[in-house]
């Protein structure tokens, strides 16, 4: 069901003018009985001027691909989108400046950037709810058209998993650093995207590994559209 919900979504999109999103439309999504393993992950995350999904701007984006248990490291990128705004006193939680990201590219170019890294592979975000979302307003703003991309939701799992075990999660418990903790990784340094991105990515392949069948887990009933 969920799949034919999205290529029927796709299929929308693929009868526009050409343009990245189009390209990404027209891809083949990952077979019904895909696995882990069939498909190649972009682990993505945002920093932005803000947590409200209809007024934030993106100030950068960084990603990482995981293909066939691994991270590989050429596959790491990081972009900075010039705001049109001022950064204002996001700058504190992750950094960035008014000076840094009037060094950025312009939003267009990164858009188009990422949307062209997911042609063809599996979104997957700590949190939908804020950086799918936005990504989907972005797309809608210079596409006409949501992001019509087959993501998983760490956070949205690790929420599923707790409430299996009936267990009524801590404040701050689903947090991704606290998470990796669960799982026994590491803690890095939070609020840089490509990072987190990372950590995102790492967290994955633990979940797989530890909740899935690893590379052999059925890709289809982990997503969330």
């Amino acid at each position: 069901m969920k799949r034919w919900r999205l290529q029927r979504r796709r299929r929308k999109v693929a009868q526009s003018a050409p343009t990245p999103l189009v390209e990404l439309a027209r891809a083949p999504l990952p077979d019904a009985g895909a696995t882990a393993g069939d498909v190649t992950f972009v682990c993505l995350d945002i920093e932005t001027s803000g947590l409200v999904v209809q007024t934030a701007e993106l100030l950068s984006v960084g990603w990482v691909e995981v293909r066939d248990g691994r991270i590989p490291a050429h596959s790491a990128r990081c972009l900075l989108a010039q705001p049109d705004g001022e950064v204002g006193v996001s700058a504190t939680v992750h950094g960035l400046t008014d000076t840094a990201v009037s060094q950025g590219q312009p939003l267009d170019t990164v858009i188009d950037a990422v949307v062209t890294a997911l042609t063809g592979r599996v979104l997957v975000v700590h949190h939908a709810g804020l950086d799918k979302a936005l990504l989907d307003r972005l797309c809608r703003e210079r596409y006409g058209h949501a992001l019509p991309v087959p993501v998983l939701d760490t956070l949205a799992l690790a929420h599923a998993r707790r409430q299996r075990q009936h267990h009524v999660a801590g404040a701050g418990s689903l947090r991704l650093p606290d998470l990796r903790t669960d799982y026994g990784l590491p803690r890095y340094q939070a609020h840089d995207c490509l990072v987190d991105a990372l950590a995102t990515a790492e967290l994955l392949l633990a979940m797989l590994a530890h909740e899935g069948r690893g590379a052999d887990t059925p890709i289809w009933p982990w997503l969330t559209l």
